[in-house]
C-alpha cells in the first residue's frame, strides 16, 4: 500500500476526557500528520461503547464524501465506495466498537488499517453490580481487538490480563465457543506507554527541574485522582486522618476530576482534616495543576483500578515521591520501596516520608521516559508501520 510521507490519520474517541483526551490531543500536536479528530463528550461510557459506532460512522462518511467533492450525491455521501481510501490510518480507543464502525462506515473507510489503543479493558474493569448488560462491554473490547490490525496496550499488565481473560469469558457462550481468539489478538499486540505533556511542569520547575522554592514549610501529600469509587479516596482520607491524630505536622491536597456522585462524600471526609487540608477540588488549569504537584512532597494512590496511572507519573515528574499499592499495573512501573501492601503499610510508609521529608525530584527520572518528547518518535514509527502493513509483515516495533 502506497502511503504519503505525511500520514492522514482519522482519530475516533467516543470518550473525549481524562487521559483519553490528553493522550490524543498530545499526539495530534506532537506527531506530524494530517489529523482528523472525531470525538464525543466524556459521559455515559456504557452508551458510548454500545452506540458511538453509529454516530461516528456517519460522521466519517460525511467527511470522506466532502473531501471527495461528492456532496451532491446523497447516496454517495452516505456510502462512499471509491477505491482510494480517504485516510491512511484509523486510530481509536476501546470505547469504540471498531467492528461495528467498520461495518457501518462503508467500503472505503473499512479498508483503512486500524490501530486501537487500550487505555483500559473491560475484562479487568471492576464492576460493583454485575448484570447481563455488562457482558456487552468485554465482548465489545474483544470484537474491536479482532477487527484491528494493531492493538496497543499501555502496560503489559493490561495486555496480559485482557489476553488471559478471554478464554474464560468466551466459555460463557451457550454454544459455538470461538477458538484461537486470544492467540490472534496477542499476535498483533504491542505495549506502548501513554505520553504526557511535560511543558506545564517545566514552566513551573524550570529547565533543570529544580523545585525547592515551590515547597512550603510543612511537608505536603497530594492525592491527584478522579473522585470515583475505583480510586478509593476513602482509604487515603482514613490514613491521613490517622496520621493527623498522631500529631504529625503536614498538609493534604486532594485534587483530580470531581464527579457528582462522590463529591459530597469526599469533601465532607476531607474537611475533617481541618487546617491540614490546603486544597480540595479539581485545579482550573494545567498550569494550576502543575503548581499544585510541584508544591507537594509525596503523591499517594489508593486505586482499586489502574491500568497505567498518568496522574502518578506526572506527580513524579513534578518532584513528588510516589506511594502506590502493590497491585494492578503499579509493580510494572514502580520499585518495591515505593509500593505498599494494605492500609497499615501505607500508614507506616507515609509516616516515614512525612517524618523524613523526601528530597524533591527523587523520582523524576522514572517519569521522564514517558514525555511526548521521548515517545512521539516511537508512536510515529508504529503508526507508519501499521498504515503500510509493515507491522504484521516485519514487526518493526517489538512487543514489551
Amino acid at each position: 500500500m502506497a502511503v504519503p510521507a505525511r500520514l492522514r490519520i482519522l482519530a475516533l474517541e467516543p470518550y473525549y476526557g481524562g487521559s483519553h483526551r490528553s493522550v490524543l490531543d498530545g499526539l495530534a500536536e506532537h506527531l506530524d500528520a494530517d489529523w482528523t479528530l472525531l470525538t464525543l463528550p466524556a459521559r455515559k461510557w456504557k452508551w458510548r461503547m454500545r452506540g458511538a459506532a453509529i454516530t461516528m460512522a456517519e460522521q466519517a462518511r460525511g467527511i470522506a464524501a466532502r473531501d471527495r467533492g461528492r456532496t451532491g450525491d446523497p447516496q454517495g455521501a452516505r456510502y462512499p465506495r471509491d477505491d482510494d481510501p480517504p485516510f491512511d490510518l484509523v486510530f481509536a480507543s476501546t470505547f469504540l466498537n471498531l467492528a461495528e464502525w467498520r461495518g457501518l462506515a462503508g467500503a472505503a473507510l473499512s479498508a483503512v488499517p486500524a490501530m486501537v489503543y487500550f487505555h483500559e479493558n473491560q475484562l479487568q474493569y471492576p464492576v460493583r453490580h454485575v448484570a447481563e448488560w455488562d457482558l456487552q462491554f468485554p465482548l465489545t473490547n474483544i470484537t474491536t481487538a479482532l477487527s484491528a490490525e494493531c492493538c496497543v496496550f499501555n502496560t503489559a499488565w493490561n495486555r496480559d490480563g485482557f489476553i488471559n481473560g478471554i478464554p474464560d469469558f468466551l466459555r460463557q457462550f451457550p454454544d459455538h465457543h470461538p477458538r484461537g481468539v486470544a492467540e490472534a489478538i496477542l499476535a498483533k499486540s504491542v505495549v506502548l506507554a501513554p505520553p504526557f505533556d511535560s511543558r506545564p511542569f517545566d514552566r513551573v520547575l524550570g529547565a533543570d527541574g529544580a523545585r525547592g522554592a515551590q515547597r512550603g514549610p510543612r511537608p505536603r501529600v497530594v492525592w491527584p485522582h478522579r473522585w470515583e469509587h475505583d480510586k478509593d479516596p476513602e482509604s487515603f482520607l482514613r490514613v491521613v486522618r490517622r496520621l493527623a491524630d498522631e500529631g504529625l505536622d503536614f498538609e493534604v491536597a486532594v485534587a483530580g476530576q470531581v464527579f457528582r456522585e462522590t463529591e459530597a462524600l469526599v469533601r465532607q471526609a476531607a474537611g475533617a482534616l481541618g487546617d491540614k487540608l490546603v486544597h480540595c477540588g479539581e485545579p482550573q488549569s494545567r498550569d494550576e495543576y502543575a503548581r499544585l504537584l510541584a508544591s507537594s512532597d509525596i503523591a499517594v494512590s489508593t486505586a482499586m483500578n489502574e491500568f497505567f496511572g498518568l496522574a502518578m507519573v506526572e506527580a513524579c515528574y513534578a518532584g513528588c515521591a510516589p506511594l502506590v499499592p502493590d497491585r494492578l499495573a503499579y509493580p510494572e512501573l514502580y520499585p518495591p520501596s515505593q509500593r505498599y501492601q494494605g492500609e497499615e503499610e501505607l500508614l507506616a510508609k507515609l509516616r516515614a516520608l512525612l517524618t523524613e521529608r523526601p528530597q524533591p525530584g527523587s523520582a523524576r527520572s522514572q517519569a521522564e521516559k514517558y514525555t511526548f518528547e521521548r515517545l512521539t518518535s516511537t508512536y510515529a514509527e508504529l503508526f507508519t508501520a501499521v498504515a503500510t502493513g509493515a507491522w504484521m509483515r516485519e514487526r518493526v516495533v517489538g512487543t514489551t
